[in-house]
């Protein structure tokens, strides 16, 4: 389809797809060995072989090697091939149900450090320390209350399209935590760093029962007195040999954490508020204005013009790559109303926005 849809100029295609932000974007990882039951879910939904092989290579995907012990792959990318798995489902909650497909080896060493953890405490202790293995999180953390714990991630607000992502890695924490420990075992609540979904039964019956959207971090809570429960196949030979692995693997890994990157971060994390300003993030970087100015300048760019791109770019991803109104990805970019958005994109693209979504969905 979409032939007789209104293409966008080369040059604003390239620009939008090749910019700074998605470069930046594809330095953060995820475990490779997700790519199997991915392939799993697409292949019970009837899709074809040459239809999955589009879909990867459209999200640039297609030569990932999902074999290796402890391979990775683009999170941004990941995240966009599940997005359109959500699109060419019709279903927002269409990584509940991918989850529900992953191989046993999906977590890599951190699923043999958690199926041997001798206690539900210490599992999600682990969990805490050792996120890192799986994806390139800006942080994760395990607190522990008198009636209650929090295991707590974060994406990075790089990753653009996280709606599923959330989805998919929230289901897939309960799923293993239900094989480790007790099938019947929820959370009494899940926060989500994801919008949220028109439909809650499945996340209801799948997450918990208590749920809440829009929030800072993902968030699991649980009762404090499931931290002793026991893992009856707990194994203390593999588990140390596990955590050893674990331990010098950790030790080499390195997360993306470069000036430009922070900044770009800090810009998308208040465009919907204050909007862009660069004393406030050089504030919240711990340097002086000048000096921010001063390194971006070394670095061949300038606040204002990253600012641009990021707006440039993420408004291109959410039109083509999430079914959003209008409304709400004006909101997201810090435009006072739609008009503003409207303005922006002919500016950017020579095309309306409804004309950018259908010549990137087509």
């Amino acid at each position: 389809g979409g032939s007789n849809l209104p293409a966008l100029p080369a040059s604003s295609r390239a620009r939008a797809e090749g910019s700074a932000m998605a470069r930046e974007a594809d330095r953060f990882h995820i475990h490779a060995r997700l790519l199997p039951g991915l392939h799993a879910f697409m292949v019970a939904e009837g899709m074809s072989q040459c239809a999955i092989a589009q879909e990867m290579a459209r999200c640039g995907l297609a030569d990932i090697d999902a074999t290796s012990f402890d391979g990775s792959m683009s999170m941004n990318r990941f995240a966009r091939l599940l997005q359109r798995l959500a699109m060419v489902t019709g279903d927002e909650a269409v990584g509940l149900r991918i989850a529900e497909h992953a191989v046993p080896e999906a977590l890599g060493v951190l699923g043999q450090v958690l199926a041997t953890a001798p206690t539900m405490g210490s599992c999600f202790e682990l969990l805490a320390r050792y996120t890192k293995l799986y994806a390139d999180t800006p942080f994760s953390s395990f607190d522990v209350g008198e009636e209650r714990a929090e295991f707590a991630w974060s994406y990075s607000p790089l990753i653009v399209t996280i709606d599923p992502l959330c989805d998919r890695a929230a289901r897939m924490l309960v799923l293993t935590i239900q094989q480790v420990f007790d099938p019947a075992w929820m959370p009494l609540e899940f926060h989500l760093q994801r919008r949220q979904p028109a439909r809650l039964a499945p996340y209801r019956s799948l997450l918990a029962p208590v749920l809440r959207f829009d929030a800072p971090a993902n968030v699991l809570v649980l009762r404090a007195s499931d931290l002793g429960r026991v893992n009856r196949n707990a194994d203390s030979h593999a588990h140390e040999i596990a955590l050893e692995l674990a331990r010098r693997m950790a030790g080499e890994r390195r997360m993306p954490d470069d000036l430009l990157i922070q900044v770009r971060e800090d810009i998308l994390a208040n465009l919907a508020g204050t909007g862009p300003n660069i004393g406030a993030t050089a504030r919240r970087l711990g340097m002086s204005t000048r000096v921010l100015q001063r390194r971006l300048e070394e670095a061949s760019t300038g606040f204002h013009a990253m600012a641009e791109d990021l707006r440039l770019t993420l408004t291109h991803e959410l039109l083509t790559q999430t079914s959003l109104p209008m409304s709400e990805i004006a909101y997201r970019m810090g435009f006072a109303n739609q008009a503003n958005l409207t303005r922006a994109v002919r500016r950017w693209f020579d095309a309306t926005p409804k004309d950018v979504r259908h010549a990137g969905q087509g």
